[in-house]
């Protein structure tokens, strides 16, 4: 063959496309498209179609080797291909190029998908038609090509049962894949593309295919993304072809504006429905009485009257009539006429301006007041009369309150806040909260409770959350009372009562505001303390100088004696004991200082408090505490690194923690003694926690710890841990104790962070 354009047969070849479903271990036939039925001699009357086998009724024998061999190595998701001879139905072989593939029509169903194409040699058996077919081809494929609208030609595929399942893409133009963005789709199938497609799509496809009646319609599906098609479905090829031909068009732009469009009318129905049974509704029940007059006008135009053409109950019983529709103003009203609304009436539907008035009406028994509006429209006046009476009263009652809340407001001596649980901010202040520090009413007004919660001491937020949660489950009768401390300035804190209640409620759930009545009670608690103190101190200071001058002699004896039993130990050449009497020298010292000082201590001072670094206290304390520490044989675990700033006077809490240590000392085991000592932050405080394996105590002896005279040794006075917590105190500092009876005891004292104070 010479010819560079390909014969009428060629062609005919060419176009030809066969689609065979078979079982893939049988090679039973499950379907074939009309184009297989045709030219391998199966009818409609083959019934059993099932009984035809691919592989053997069909290929050539020498042929059928190779492709038994493509069956077996076929796997699903990839694709073979063979050139194998098929007998027509005159018994004639013909050579067509096979892609097969495994596909899967419905869930558990697998079958091999056959689609064949003749292959053009000298040999091959091929049927003559019309010459003109070539050129009527050729215009069919530039028309199909230069359609805007999407076409595909598409190949029903049936189950056994004559059950329309899928359908074939057998040919698609160029703007099918502009209006669907499916591509490279021929010779796939539906199911292949998409695989959960529309059954009512396939059923609507294959009644085209059945009855050749073309219909139209339009389609949307999530396969498409949302996207809307207008579908014309018509039927192609011959009677029995299962062929048909799909024209569409992309829609979704249109469908989008209709259904924008009907929202929007749909949306200005309701609201227009709802515009009318909203007036209707408050025409039928407000408490205004409410009228619709038309105006009458006489010869000159000029309005002379107005009667009733719509009222509503409230008006009616007004006037003290059933109804008044019909009547006109002067007749149902003279009052009104001599109070001058009839004429304010009258010069609304002149000018077009509303009107807004109120009257006082004292006339047969009544003393009420009014307002009554009116609206110009058209020829009709709008009119509503409304009872203010008891509106008026409460305004006077309530102007007289402000009056009187005004008065008491600016005497009190408190401070009143109220905080508003809606914006959680302070809505209302009286006067200046702590101006020092800039808690100013004009500066707190509004402000959020958050950007408050900085300037109350660390100590005491826990307990303003704790009131501001008992709050909003409490009844309006309930007060609370709190004490917190609120910053001066710098490190300085003062003292306040706060009295706390709900002001308004919303309902059972929800606090809409609480207030708080706020008092400066830091003179007060000073006061109490120093009585406290002075009590305390006034017994304390005759006990110590008493005990201070009785220890003044034994301790002169004790250095005496230590001087002559070193000197004679250094003569009898004892040599190793100049440690152990430097020991008793040192604690000499020691207790002759704690005696002066004891002696002072009669005198009291108050603590200077003073920036300093824990852990270099604690550094100082066991320093001074060393002697004592080597001739108990204790180990010291030491648990803390870096700087921990404290407000402290260093002097009187190294006295303090002294006194822990040393008791700790005495109640270990000597030789097996462990004192633990760690500091850690807790919240907005330095936490230093001094533990000891010693003796332990009581429940009751924790409870009288701290208690002066209150002593479980055999000798001593019981001042040590007295002195101790009214050192802690003295620094604001909390103390902790837990024990056990022969596990030891812990000490956890908490000292304020000096950097968390002075910060907001």
């Amino acid at each position: 063959m010479t010819s560079e354009l390909p014969t009428i047969d060629e062609q005919i070849v060419r176009n030809k496309q066969l689609l065979i479903l078979s079982d893939q271990t049988t090679s039973k036939i499950q379907f074939s498209n009309s184009s297989g039925k045709y030219y391998c001699g199966i009818t409609a009357e083959n019934k059993n179609l099932e009984n035809i086998l691919f592989l053997k009724d069909l290929v050539h024998p020498d042929d059928q080797e190779d492709f038994l061999s493509l069956l077996k190595g076929l796997k699903p998701g990839n694709t073979r291909n063979i050139d194998i001879r098929i007998r027509n139905s005159e018994g004639k072989w013909t050579k067509f190029h096979f892609t097969n593939r495994i596909y899967q029509p419905l869930e558990n169903e697998s079958v091999v998908l056959s689609l064949g194409h003749p292959v053009f040699e000298p040999g091959n058996e091929i049927q003559t038609i019309d010459p003109n077919y070539a050129s009527l081809k050729y215009e069919y494929d530039n028309l199909i090509s230069s359609l805007d609208e999407g076409f595909c030609m598409v190949d029903m595929i049936y189950n056994l049962e004559g059950e329309p399942i899928d359908y074939l893409y057998a040919k698609t133009n160029e703007s099918f894949i502009n209006h669907i963005k499916y591509h490279n789709i021929e010779g796939r199938t539906m199911r292949e593309v998409v695989p959960y497609p529309q059954s009512k799509l396939i059923a609507a496809f294959s009644k085209v295919a059945k009855t050749g009646k073309p219909v139209r319609f339009d389609l949307t599906t999530e396969n498409l993304g949302g996207d809307w098609l207008d579908m014309y479905v018509f039927k192609m090829g011959e009677k029995e072809s299962g062929r048909v031909g799909l024209l569409f068009r992309n829609i979704t732009s249109k469908k989008i504006e209709e259904e924008t469009l009907k929202k929007e009318l749909s949306k200005h129905h309701k609201n227009l429905k709802e515009s009318n049974l909203l007036l209707q509704s408050v025409f039928d029940t407000t408490y205004l009485g409410i009228a619709v007059l038309k105006a009458l006008y006489d010869d000159k135009g000029k309005v002379h009257d107005f009667r009733f053409v719509r009222t509503n109950k409230v008006l009616n019983e007004m006037f003290l009539k059933e109804d008044i529709i019909g009547q006109t103003y002067q007749e149902a009203s003279k009052y009104g006429v001599e109070m001058g609304i009839f004429d304010a009436y009258k010069k609304v539907m002149k000018t077009g301006k509303p009107f807004d008035e109120e009257y006082f009406f004292d006339k047969e028994g009544f003393s009420n007041w009014f307002r009554v509006t009116a609206r110009a429209q058209g020829d009709l006046l709008i009119t509503t009369v409304e009872d203010i009476t008891e509106r008026k009263e409460k305004a006077q009652e309530l102007a007289e309150t402000l009056h009187f809340k005004h008065e008491l407001v600016t005497a009190t001596h408190d401070i009143i806040m109220i905080i508003n649980l809606n914006t959680y901010t302070v809505r209302y202040i009286n006067k200046d909260l702590v101006k020092e520090s800039g808690l100013t009413r004009k500066n707190i007004t509004g402000k959020k409770l958050q950007d408050v919660m900085p300037y109350i001491h660390p100590r005491d937020r826990e307990q303003v959350i704790e009131l501001h949660k008992s709050l909003l489950k409490s009844s309006t009768e309930k007060v609370f009372n709190i004490e917190v401390r609120l910053k001066l300035q710098a490190v300085s804190w003062e003292w306040f009562n706060v009295r706390a209640k709900v002001f308004q409620r919303k309902d059972k759930d929800w606090v809409d505001e609480y207030v708080l009545l706020i008092r400066n009670i830091t003179n007060q608690k000073n006061t109490q303390k120093a009585l406290i103190k002075a009590e305390k101190l006034s017994i304390q200071g005759e006990i110590a100088r008493t005990f201070a001058h009785e220890l003044r002699n034994p301790l002169a004896s004790i250095g005496m004696v230590n001087e002559v039993l070193k000197q004679k130990v250094k003569a009898e050449g004892f040599q190793d004991m100049d440690n152990y009497f430097e020991i008793l020298k040192r604690s000499t010292k020691t207790l002759n200082d704690l005696v002066t000082n004891l002696l002072n201590s009669s005198n009291y001072t108050p603590a200077v408090l003073k920036p300093e670094d824990l852990g270099e206290i604690i550094e100082s304390t066991l320093h001074k505490a060393a002697d004592r520490i080597y001739l108990s044989g204790i180990k010291v675990i030491k648990k803390y690194d870096g700087k921990f700033p404290i407000l402290a006077d260093k002097e009187k809490l190294e006295i303090a923690l002294l006194n822990i240590i040393v008791n700790a000392s005495e109640a270990i085991v000597p030789g097996k003694g462990i004192i633990k000592i760690e500091v850690s932050e807790h919240k907005s405080d330095f936490k230093l926690k001094i533990a000891d394996n010693g003796q332990g105590m009581e429940e009751d002896q924790i409870d009288h710890l701290f208690e002066a005279f209150y002593t479980k040794k055999d000798k001593g006075m019981g001042i040590g841990m007295n002195s101790v917590k009214n050192i802690l105190e003295e620094h604001d500092a909390r103390i902790d104790v837990e024990s056990q009876i022969d596990k030891g005891s812990t000490f956890c004292i908490y000292f304020h962070n000096e950097n968390l104070l002075n910060s907001h």
